[in-house]
Protein backbone atom coordinates (compact mmCIF):
# COMPACT_ATOMS: atom_id res chain seq x y z
CA UNK A 1 0.00 0.00 0.00
CA UNK A 2 1.10 3.61 -0.78
CA UNK A 3 2.81 5.38 1.47
CA UNK A 4 4.78 9.27 1.74
CA UNK A 5 7.81 10.00 3.21
CA UNK A 6 8.54 13.63 4.05
CA UNK A 7 11.27 15.23 5.40
CA UNK A 8 10.85 18.45 7.14
CA UNK A 9 11.45 21.26 8.02
CA UNK A 10 10.55 22.55 4.23
CA UNK A 11 11.27 26.45 4.49
CA UNK A 12 10.64 29.66 2.04
CA UNK A 13 9.06 27.04 -0.61
CA UNK A 14 8.60 29.47 -3.85
CA UNK A 15 6.64 28.33 -7.09
CA UNK A 16 3.14 27.95 -8.46
CA UNK A 17 0.24 25.38 -8.75
CA UNK A 18 -2.25 24.68 -11.52
CA UNK A 19 -4.96 24.09 -9.71
CA UNK A 20 -7.40 21.11 -11.39
CA UNK A 21 -11.13 21.60 -11.58
CA UNK A 22 -13.53 21.18 -8.64
CA UNK A 23 -13.94 17.15 -7.56
CA UNK A 24 -16.69 18.25 -5.85
CA UNK A 25 -18.53 19.64 -8.38
CA UNK A 26 -17.64 17.14 -11.24
CA UNK A 27 -18.80 14.46 -9.28
CA UNK A 28 -22.77 15.82 -9.28
CA UNK A 29 -22.09 17.06 -13.27
CA UNK A 30 -21.30 13.11 -13.77
CA UNK A 31 -24.02 11.94 -11.79
CA UNK A 32 -26.22 15.25 -13.88
CA UNK A 33 -25.58 13.32 -16.99
CA UNK A 34 -28.38 10.92 -16.60
CA UNK A 35 -30.42 13.75 -17.19
CA UNK A 36 -29.21 13.85 -20.66
CA UNK A 37 -30.84 11.84 -24.03
CA UNK A 38 -27.71 11.99 -25.82
CA UNK A 39 -24.22 13.35 -24.65
CA UNK A 40 -22.45 15.82 -22.06
CA UNK A 41 -19.51 16.65 -22.26
CA UNK A 42 -17.11 18.12 -19.27
CA UNK A 43 -13.79 19.96 -19.50
CA UNK A 44 -11.08 20.44 -16.80
CA UNK A 45 -12.24 17.17 -15.25
CA UNK A 46 -9.48 16.58 -12.77
CA UNK A 47 -9.22 12.58 -12.58
CA UNK A 48 -8.66 12.10 -8.85
CA UNK A 49 -9.79 8.01 -7.49
CA UNK A 50 -13.17 9.45 -6.87
CA UNK A 51 -14.18 10.49 -10.48
CA UNK A 52 -12.49 7.32 -11.55
CA UNK A 53 -15.57 5.63 -9.13
CA UNK A 54 -18.41 7.71 -10.29
CA UNK A 55 -17.21 6.70 -14.16
CA UNK A 56 -17.55 3.11 -13.15
CA UNK A 57 -20.79 3.78 -11.23
CA UNK A 58 -21.99 5.59 -14.37
CA UNK A 59 -20.85 2.41 -16.90
CA UNK A 60 -22.82 0.16 -14.47
CA UNK A 61 -25.79 1.68 -15.32
CA UNK A 62 -25.42 1.41 -18.91
CA UNK A 63 -23.94 4.71 -19.92
CA UNK A 64 -20.62 4.89 -21.82
CA UNK A 65 -18.15 6.94 -20.87
CA UNK A 66 -14.58 8.10 -22.86
CA UNK A 67 -11.78 9.69 -20.99
CA UNK A 68 -9.12 12.05 -22.45
CA UNK A 69 -6.53 13.11 -19.94
CA UNK A 70 -4.48 14.74 -22.07
CA UNK A 71 -7.22 17.15 -22.90
CA UNK A 72 -8.37 17.13 -19.31
CA UNK A 73 -12.34 15.82 -20.97
CA UNK A 74 -14.68 13.48 -20.69
CA UNK A 75 -17.84 12.32 -22.78
CA UNK A 76 -20.51 11.19 -21.26
CA UNK A 77 -23.36 8.97 -23.61
CA UNK A 78 -26.63 7.99 -22.68
CA UNK A 79 -28.80 6.27 -25.26
CA UNK A 80 -29.25 2.96 -23.40
CA UNK A 81 -32.06 3.18 -21.02
CA UNK A 82 -30.70 2.89 -17.73
CA UNK A 83 -30.58 -0.02 -15.26
CA UNK A 84 -32.11 1.14 -11.89
CA UNK A 85 -30.18 -0.09 -9.31
CA UNK A 86 -27.23 1.52 -7.68
CA UNK A 87 -25.08 -1.35 -5.94
CA UNK A 88 -24.10 -1.06 -2.76
CA UNK A 89 -20.06 -2.02 -4.02
CA UNK A 90 -20.18 1.05 -5.98
CA UNK A 91 -22.03 3.35 -3.44
CA UNK A 92 -19.46 1.81 -0.37
CA UNK A 93 -16.56 3.32 -2.36
CA UNK A 94 -17.67 6.71 -3.02
CA UNK A 95 -20.59 8.89 -0.97
CA UNK A 96 -21.46 10.88 -3.98
CA UNK A 97 -23.09 8.00 -5.39
CA UNK A 98 -26.15 8.66 -3.65
CA UNK A 99 -26.04 11.91 -6.23
CA UNK A 100 -27.62 9.27 -8.82
CA UNK A 101 -30.76 9.31 -6.98
CA UNK A 102 -31.99 12.50 -8.57
CA UNK A 103 -31.34 12.06 -11.49
CA UNK A 104 -32.39 8.30 -11.99
CA UNK A 105 -36.07 9.39 -10.21
CA UNK A 106 -36.38 12.45 -12.77
CA UNK A 107 -35.90 10.54 -15.83
CA UNK A 108 -37.78 7.29 -14.47
CA UNK A 109 -40.51 8.77 -12.19
CA UNK A 110 -42.79 5.77 -13.06
CA UNK A 111 -40.13 3.03 -12.50
CA UNK A 112 -38.77 1.78 -9.19
CA UNK A 113 -35.57 3.25 -8.22
CA UNK A 114 -33.25 1.18 -6.12
CA UNK A 115 -30.31 2.98 -4.44
CA UNK A 116 -27.32 1.35 -1.55
CA UNK A 117 -26.88 3.28 1.22
CA UNK A 118 -23.63 4.21 1.70
CA UNK A 119 -23.28 2.98 5.28
CA UNK A 120 -20.99 5.04 7.46
CA UNK A 121 -18.80 8.03 7.11
CA UNK A 122 -15.49 8.86 8.96
CA UNK A 123 -16.69 12.31 9.70
CA UNK A 124 -20.20 11.73 11.68
CA UNK A 125 -23.51 11.40 10.45
CA UNK A 126 -24.39 12.34 6.45
CA UNK A 127 -27.75 10.81 6.13
CA UNK A 128 -30.07 10.84 3.14
CA UNK A 129 -33.41 11.91 5.09
CA UNK A 130 -33.45 15.44 4.12
CA UNK A 131 -32.40 13.94 0.05
CA UNK A 132 -35.87 11.51 0.06
CA UNK A 133 -37.84 14.47 1.97
CA UNK A 134 -37.18 16.53 -0.76
CA UNK A 135 -38.40 13.81 -3.21
CA UNK A 136 -41.42 13.07 -1.41
CA UNK A 137 -41.82 16.89 -1.88
CA UNK A 138 -42.55 16.07 -5.55
CA UNK A 139 -44.80 12.99 -4.61
CA UNK A 140 -42.08 10.34 -4.49
CA UNK A 141 -42.28 7.61 -1.88
CA UNK A 142 -39.85 5.87 -0.33
CA UNK A 143 -38.54 2.43 1.41
CA UNK A 144 -35.70 0.48 2.89
CA UNK A 145 -34.97 -3.12 2.19
CA UNK A 146 -31.63 -4.76 2.59
CA UNK A 147 -29.87 -1.36 2.78
CA UNK A 148 -31.43 -0.22 -0.53
CA UNK A 149 -33.76 2.41 -0.52
CA UNK A 150 -36.76 2.19 -2.72
CA UNK A 151 -37.88 5.24 -4.53
CA UNK A 152 -40.98 5.31 -6.50
CA UNK A 153 -43.84 7.35 -7.60
CA UNK A 154 -47.46 6.33 -8.20
CA UNK A 155 -48.18 9.90 -10.40
CA UNK A 156 -44.93 11.25 -11.52
CA UNK A 157 -43.55 13.76 -10.22
CA UNK A 158 -45.28 17.17 -9.63
CA UNK A 159 -43.59 20.39 -8.26
CA UNK A 160 -44.89 22.10 -4.96
CA UNK A 161 -42.18 23.32 -2.16
CA UNK A 162 -39.66 22.37 -0.03
CA UNK A 163 -37.80 23.78 2.58
CA UNK A 164 -34.29 21.71 4.40
CA UNK A 165 -34.17 21.81 7.99
CA UNK A 166 -30.50 22.80 7.55
CA UNK A 167 -28.02 23.74 4.41
CA UNK A 168 -26.55 20.20 2.72
CA UNK A 169 -24.62 20.37 -0.52
CA UNK A 170 -25.59 16.92 -1.69
CA UNK A 171 -29.26 17.62 -0.52
CA UNK A 172 -29.37 20.29 -2.25
CA UNK A 173 -27.78 19.36 -5.88
CA UNK A 174 -29.93 16.03 -5.70
CA UNK A 175 -33.36 17.62 -5.21
CA UNK A 176 -32.20 19.87 -8.36
CA UNK A 177 -32.09 17.53 -10.41
CA UNK A 178 -34.95 15.48 -9.29
CA UNK A 179 -37.05 17.96 -9.73
CA UNK A 180 -35.95 19.22 -13.61
CA UNK A 181 -38.53 17.21 -15.37
CA UNK A 182 -41.60 17.69 -12.76
CA UNK A 183 -44.80 18.68 -13.78
CA UNK A 184 -45.20 22.71 -13.21
CA UNK A 185 -42.79 24.19 -11.06
CA UNK A 186 -40.94 23.13 -7.79
CA UNK A 187 -39.87 25.86 -5.09
CA UNK A 188 -36.16 24.75 -2.68
CA UNK A 189 -35.97 27.12 0.16
CA UNK A 190 -32.38 26.84 2.06
CA UNK A 191 -30.80 25.55 -0.37
CA UNK A 192 -26.91 25.68 -0.17
CA UNK A 193 -25.17 28.14 -2.39
CA UNK A 194 -21.74 26.23 -2.52
CA UNK A 195 -20.08 27.69 -6.06
CA UNK A 196 -20.07 23.52 -6.15
CA UNK A 197 -23.88 23.87 -6.42
CA UNK A 198 -23.94 27.37 -9.00
CA UNK A 199 -22.09 25.06 -11.29
CA UNK A 200 -24.31 22.95 -11.48
CA UNK A 201 -27.03 24.68 -11.55
CA UNK A 202 -25.41 26.85 -14.41
CA UNK A 203 -24.73 23.70 -16.51
CA UNK A 204 -28.50 22.99 -16.23
CA UNK A 205 -29.46 25.82 -17.18
CA UNK A 206 -27.06 26.86 -20.08
CA UNK A 207 -28.46 22.64 -21.30
CA UNK A 208 -31.81 23.35 -21.55
CA UNK A 209 -33.30 23.78 -17.36
CA UNK A 210 -35.44 26.29 -16.30
CA UNK A 211 -34.07 27.10 -12.56
CA UNK A 212 -34.06 30.77 -11.10
CA UNK A 213 -33.47 32.65 -7.97
CA UNK A 214 -36.13 33.80 -5.96
CA UNK A 215 -34.16 34.33 -3.09
CA UNK A 216 -30.47 34.32 -1.42
CA UNK A 217 -30.92 30.63 -0.34
CA UNK A 218 -34.60 30.27 -2.04
CA UNK A 219 -34.70 28.57 -6.19
CA UNK A 220 -38.01 27.88 -8.38
CA UNK A 221 -37.90 24.96 -11.21
CA UNK A 222 -39.91 24.99 -13.70
CA UNK A 223 -40.08 21.33 -15.37
CA UNK A 224 -38.96 21.09 -18.79
CA UNK A 225 -39.17 17.93 -21.14
CA UNK A 226 -36.08 16.76 -21.92
CA UNK A 227 -32.31 17.73 -22.35
CA UNK A 228 -30.43 16.23 -25.19
CA UNK A 229 -27.00 17.72 -25.10
CA UNK A 230 -24.44 19.32 -22.79
CA UNK A 231 -21.25 20.58 -22.23
CA UNK A 232 -19.65 22.26 -19.37
CA UNK A 233 -16.23 23.69 -17.97
CA UNK A 234 -15.40 22.27 -14.47
CA UNK A 235 -14.50 25.40 -12.00
CA UNK A 236 -11.39 25.19 -10.22
CA UNK A 237 -11.29 23.16 -6.96
CA UNK A 238 -11.14 25.75 -4.26
CA UNK A 239 -10.40 23.53 -1.63
CA UNK A 240 -7.13 22.11 -3.43
CA UNK A 241 -6.16 25.99 -3.83
CA UNK A 242 -6.21 26.30 -0.59
CA UNK A 243 -4.73 23.19 0.43
CA UNK A 244 -1.71 24.67 -1.32
CA UNK A 245 -1.74 28.11 -0.55
CA UNK A 246 -0.75 26.68 3.31
CA UNK A 247 1.75 25.49 1.77
CA UNK A 248 3.62 28.37 1.57
CA UNK A 249 2.13 29.99 5.03
CA UNK A 250 3.58 27.15 7.23
CA UNK A 251 6.77 27.38 4.93
CA UNK A 252 7.28 31.02 5.16
CA UNK A 253 7.11 30.81 1.97
CA UNK A 254 5.09 32.51 -1.62
CA UNK A 255 3.08 30.76 -3.40
CA UNK A 256 0.95 31.44 -6.79
CA UNK A 257 -1.92 29.01 -6.91
CA UNK A 258 -4.16 29.43 -10.41
CA UNK A 259 -6.93 28.59 -12.41
CA UNK A 260 -9.28 29.31 -10.15
CA UNK A 261 -11.83 31.73 -8.87
CA UNK A 262 -10.19 33.49 -5.69
CA UNK A 263 -14.08 34.74 -4.79
CA UNK A 264 -15.00 31.37 -4.02
CA UNK A 265 -12.10 31.27 -1.20
CA UNK A 266 -13.65 34.68 0.51
CA UNK A 267 -13.71 33.81 4.37
CA UNK A 268 -10.40 31.56 3.85
CA UNK A 269 -8.36 34.81 2.15
CA UNK A 270 -9.88 36.77 5.21
CA UNK A 271 -8.52 34.24 7.79
CA UNK A 272 -4.89 33.98 5.94
CA UNK A 273 -4.54 38.01 6.13
CA UNK A 274 -5.31 37.70 9.85
CA UNK A 275 -2.43 35.22 10.57
CA UNK A 276 0.16 37.62 8.87
CA UNK A 277 -0.05 36.89 4.96
CA UNK A 278 -0.10 39.33 2.30
CA UNK A 279 -2.50 38.49 -0.44
CA UNK A 280 -2.72 39.47 -3.67
CA UNK A 281 -6.12 38.49 -5.75
CA UNK A 282 -5.92 38.59 -9.35
CA UNK A 283 -8.75 37.60 -11.85
CA UNK A 284 -8.39 33.58 -11.73
CA UNK A 285 -5.39 33.69 -8.98
CA UNK A 286 -3.87 34.24 -5.68
CA UNK A 287 -0.31 35.06 -4.71
CA UNK A 288 0.41 34.66 -0.94
CA UNK A 289 3.60 35.83 0.79
CA UNK A 290 3.67 33.98 4.16
CA UNK A 291 5.08 36.57 7.20
CA UNK A 292 8.00 35.13 9.26
CA UNK A 293 6.06 36.02 11.93
CA UNK A 294 2.33 34.63 11.96
CA UNK A 295 -0.30 35.10 14.35
CA UNK A 296 -2.81 32.90 15.84
CA UNK A 297 -6.73 33.29 15.41
CA UNK A 298 -10.26 32.45 16.09
CA UNK A 299 -12.65 30.43 12.89
CA UNK A 300 -15.57 29.18 12.82
CA UNK A 301 -16.61 26.90 9.77
CA UNK A 302 -20.22 27.23 7.74
CA UNK A 303 -22.07 26.94 4.56
CA UNK A 304 -20.15 29.17 2.29
CA UNK A 305 -19.58 31.97 1.72
CA UNK A 306 -18.25 31.22 5.41
CA UNK A 307 -14.80 29.05 6.10
CA UNK A 308 -15.14 25.04 4.78
CA UNK A 309 -15.55 22.42 6.83
CA UNK A 310 -13.13 21.11 4.17
CA UNK A 311 -10.40 23.67 4.83
CA UNK A 312 -10.89 23.33 8.51
CA UNK A 313 -8.18 20.57 8.68
CA UNK A 314 -5.78 21.91 6.77
CA UNK A 315 -5.54 25.18 8.29
CA UNK A 316 -5.13 23.03 11.53
CA UNK A 317 -2.02 22.12 10.36
CA UNK A 318 -1.26 25.55 9.80
CA UNK A 319 -2.34 26.80 13.59
CA UNK A 320 -0.42 23.90 15.25
CA UNK A 321 2.85 25.16 13.71
CA UNK A 322 1.80 29.00 15.11
CA UNK A 323 2.80 30.39 18.24
CA UNK A 324 0.06 31.32 20.32
CA UNK A 325 -3.24 30.46 21.03
CA UNK A 326 -6.03 29.64 18.18
CA UNK A 327 -9.56 28.66 18.39
CA UNK A 328 -11.64 26.89 15.73
CA UNK A 329 -15.12 25.77 15.95
CA UNK A 330 -16.70 23.19 13.66
CA UNK A 331 -20.18 23.81 12.64
CA UNK A 332 -20.69 21.22 9.74
CA UNK A 333 -19.75 17.63 10.83
CA UNK A 334 -19.21 16.08 14.31
CA UNK A 335 -16.24 14.31 13.47
CA UNK A 336 -14.15 16.67 11.80
CA UNK A 337 -10.92 16.68 13.87
CA UNK A 338 -9.21 13.28 12.93
CA UNK A 339 -5.93 14.62 11.84
CA UNK A 340 -5.84 16.13 15.50
CA UNK A 341 -4.51 12.37 17.34
CA UNK A 342 -1.65 12.37 14.38
CA UNK A 343 -0.39 16.26 14.39
CA UNK A 344 -0.27 16.08 17.77
CA UNK A 345 2.05 12.57 17.52
CA UNK A 346 4.26 15.52 15.87
CA UNK A 347 3.77 17.02 18.76
CA UNK A 348 1.59 19.67 18.82
CA UNK A 349 -1.18 20.61 21.21
CA UNK A 350 -4.67 20.57 20.35
CA UNK A 351 -7.47 19.77 22.88
CA UNK A 352 -10.93 18.42 21.47
CA UNK A 353 -13.97 19.33 23.42
CA UNK A 354 -17.22 17.98 21.27
CA UNK A 355 -16.62 20.68 18.34
CA UNK A 356 -14.53 23.07 19.15
CA UNK A 357 -10.39 22.67 19.14
CA UNK A 358 -8.52 24.45 21.32
CA UNK A 359 -4.78 24.90 19.67
CA UNK A 360 -1.36 25.98 21.10
CA UNK A 361 1.15 26.55 18.59
CA UNK A 362 4.60 25.23 18.63
CA UNK A 363 7.53 23.55 16.84
CA UNK A 364 6.51 19.87 15.04
CA UNK A 365 8.71 16.70 15.21
CA UNK A 366 8.54 14.10 12.72
CA UNK A 367 6.63 10.97 12.93
CA UNK A 368 4.76 7.99 11.60
CA UNK A 369 0.86 8.97 11.24
CA UNK A 370 -2.27 7.23 9.19
CA UNK A 371 -4.46 9.20 6.90
CA UNK A 372 -8.75 8.51 7.80
CA UNK A 373 -10.29 10.75 5.47
CA UNK A 374 -9.73 13.12 2.57
CA UNK A 375 -8.46 16.51 3.86
CA UNK A 376 -6.79 14.78 6.89
CA UNK A 377 -4.42 13.81 4.20
CA UNK A 378 -3.53 17.18 3.54
CA UNK A 379 -3.98 18.00 7.05
CA UNK A 380 -0.50 15.34 8.51
CA UNK A 381 1.12 16.45 4.75
CA UNK A 382 1.14 19.87 6.26
CA UNK A 383 2.39 19.09 9.70
CA UNK A 384 4.97 16.51 8.10
CA UNK A 385 6.45 19.54 5.98
CA UNK A 386 6.48 21.51 9.25
CA UNK A 387 8.12 19.42 11.30
CA UNK A 388 11.73 18.22 11.70
CA UNK A 389 12.83 15.19 10.50
CA UNK A 390 11.45 12.13 8.19
CA UNK A 391 7.88 11.45 8.55
CA UNK A 392 6.05 8.92 6.86
CA UNK A 393 2.52 9.07 5.93
CA UNK A 394 0.44 5.82 5.71
CA UNK A 395 -3.49 5.17 3.74
CA UNK A 396 -3.09 8.20 1.16
CA UNK A 397 -4.72 6.88 -1.01
CA UNK A 398 -7.50 8.92 0.88
CA UNK A 399 -5.81 11.90 -0.36
CA UNK A 400 -5.83 10.54 -3.71
CA UNK A 401 -9.65 10.79 -3.83
CA UNK A 402 -9.40 14.05 -4.64
CA UNK A 403 -6.29 15.83 -4.94
CA UNK A 404 -4.65 15.15 -8.79
CA UNK A 405 -1.04 14.64 -9.00
CA UNK A 406 -0.86 15.74 -5.42
CA UNK A 407 2.84 14.35 -4.90
CA UNK A 408 3.81 15.88 -8.26
CA UNK A 409 2.99 18.95 -7.56
CA UNK A 410 4.03 19.66 -3.97
CA UNK A 411 7.57 18.26 -5.34
CA UNK A 412 7.02 20.86 -8.06
CA UNK A 413 7.45 23.64 -5.86
CA UNK A 414 10.46 22.39 -3.75
CA UNK A 415 8.88 19.72 -0.81
CA UNK A 416 11.41 16.73 -0.28
CA UNK A 417 8.37 14.35 -0.67
CA UNK A 418 8.51 10.64 -2.17
CA UNK A 419 6.13 8.09 -2.48
CA UNK A 420 7.07 3.80 -1.92
CA UNK A 421 4.69 0.81 -2.10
Amino acid sequence: MKKFIIRGPNKAVKGEVDISGAKNSCLPLMAASILFKNKVTLKNVPFVKDVFSMKDLLISLGANVDFSISKKMMTITNKKIHKLTVPYNLVSTMRAGVLTMGPLLARYPHKKIKVALGGGCALGVRDTNWHLAGFRSLGALNSLDKGYVNISTKKGLIGSKYKFPKVTVTGTSNLIMASIFAKGSHTIKQISIEPEVIDLINFLNKSGADIKFIGKRSIKIKGVKELINGTHNIIGDRIEAFSYLCVGVITNGKIKVKNFNPNHLRSEISILKKIGCKILVKENSIILYSAKKLKPTKIKTGPWPSFATDNMPIILAVLASISGKSQIEETIFSNRFMAAPELNRMGALIKIKKNNAIVIGQKLTAASCISSDLRTTFSIILGAIAAKGESTLFRVYHGLRGYYKLETKLRKIGIKIKSKN
